[in-house]
């Protein structure tokens, strides 16, 4: 009867690892996928790692710090003497370093870390293989594609008029209404609750997350937030890589 007990433990505790189409670590919860489950724990490294990249230094600095710290840089979005970008990986987080450099000292005088939202095809085969990558021989091609610092005004102008659309007080079904009403694929649910929902969505080479807090009594929202989308599930991901060879063709 134990054995049978056992079994049953473990068959229980693999299905509970699967949430709403994702992955869930079952000993905290969190949902790999979601912006809003994984952003606290991003900002405290964030901020950490802005810490230990203080400003006043040369880029040669910059580069030997982030290794020294164990993280691989994955690509260089810019190599200016005003501005280095970086992507970075360790384990399955990734973030962009932005630095921003006095042209007569060649010291740096602001660091930014922060989510990389746009990652390079080099740094997503970082991210999936873990295997130990060279540093980049060159910049990115196309920089402002994958540079947050590049698209982030464009993309919370975007953020803003889908939160004023997906307005509060309606049910579940009004937002898949509206989100395919307005051309938006929803290619991933994360969580599907009485009082949360939480969409992956995409449009051209566009992915935001939309997150809604739902009142358990009247099934109406009371929260609609949009965010951009930082950690993206594979099927996000293949739309918009299928969004890109389209737009390749036309």
């Amino acid at each position: 009867m134990k054995k049978r007990t056992a079994v049953w433990s473990v068959i229980i505790g693999g299905i509970m690892l699967f949430v709403s189409g994702s992955l869930v670590q079952a000993a905290d919860k969190v949902n790999p996928y979601s912006d809003r489950d994984r952003m606290k724990t991003a900002k405290d490294s964030e901020d950490k790692l802005e810490k230990a990249l203080k400003t006043g230094e040369t880029k040669e600095f910059y580069r030997r710090e982030l290794e020294k710290l164990g993280w691989q840089i994955t690509s260089v979005n810019y190599d200016k003497p005003d501005y280095l970008e970086y992507e970075i990986v360790k384990g399955n987080d990734s973030y962009e370093v932005q630095i921003d450099f006095d042209k007569n000292s060649n010291k740096a005088t602001k660091v930014d870390v922060t989510t990389n939202i746009w990652k390079t095809d080099e740094t997503e085969r970082a991210l999936k293989d873990r295997k130990k990558v060279a540093y980049p021989n060159r910049t990115t091609p196309n920089p402002d594609r994958y540079s947050d610092r590049d698209r982030m005004k464009a993309s919370k102008d975007s953020k803003d008029s889908l939160e004023k659309a997906l307005k509060t007080g309606e049910t579940k079904q009004f937002y898949r209404n509206e989100l395919e009403k307005m051309g938006w694929k929803i290619t991933s649910v994360n969580y599907d609750k009485p009082d949360y929902v939480e969409y992956e969505i995409v449009k051209g080479d566009d992915s935001y997350e939309v997150q809604i807090d739902i009142d358990k009594n009247s099934k109406k929202a009371t929260k609609v937030d949009v965010t951009t989308n930082a950690w993206k599930t594979d099927a996000t991901k293949q739309a918009l890589k299928a969004n890109d060879r389209s737009a390749a063709r036309r």
